[in-house]
């Protein structure tokens, strides 16, 4: 596996964890209790893991955190209200709503969610792939491999298993 294909793996499955826990956070701040809305089982959100891959194509603004912040709010919007948009066309379900809140549209985007998202991509910005850039260094290649193997191994098996409920 190359450095890049490992760099992609561990940013998206960091950030799809992470959103894991934002999304268990945010749902226990609103209702009193943790529980996952995500469309698979395991503790992962792969949009945040896409939505952060997606940011690193705007790297090359990476000494203009405004931009950044920008236009990973504008990035991310786009990807939670086409992402939302699919999964109630084509699965009929609707894992969030936002109808009610400041700016939404359609229930499926607002100005809160946009703005989160938009700290976001600081985040995977300088927090994350730096993060991961130290990665490289402490561990060894093959290691890393084995871990993303297991990971990808552990999500393709829930992506079956939740197909098939």
């Amino acid at each position: 596996m190359n450095d890049l294909v490992i760099k992609i793996g561990l940013i998206f499955y960091i950030s799809s964890i992470l959103g894991y826990i934002y999304e268990l956070i945010l749902c226990y701040y609103y209702t009193g209790e943790f529980f996952s809305h995500g469309f698979l089982s395991g503790p992962w959100l792969p949009i945040y893991g896409i939505g952060s891959l997606l940011i690193l194509l705007i790297n090359k603004y990476k000494d203009k955190p405004l931009i950044i912040f920008i236009l990973s709010f504008l990035i991310t919007g786009f990807l939670e209200y086409t992402s939302g948009l699919f999964l109630l066309k084509v699965f009929k379900i609707r894992l969030w709503d936002y109808t009610g809140r400041l700016f939404n549209i359609d229930g499926l985007v607002c100005l809160l969610s946009s703005f989160c998202f938009g700290l976001g991509g600081l985040i995977v910005t300088y927090l994350i792939e730096p993060l991961v850039n130290k990665i490289f260094q402490v561990f060894p290649k093959e290691k890393i491999t084995k871990f993303l193997d297991i990971l990808n191994s552990l999500f393709v098996g829930d992506i079956i298993a939740t197909s098939l409920n």
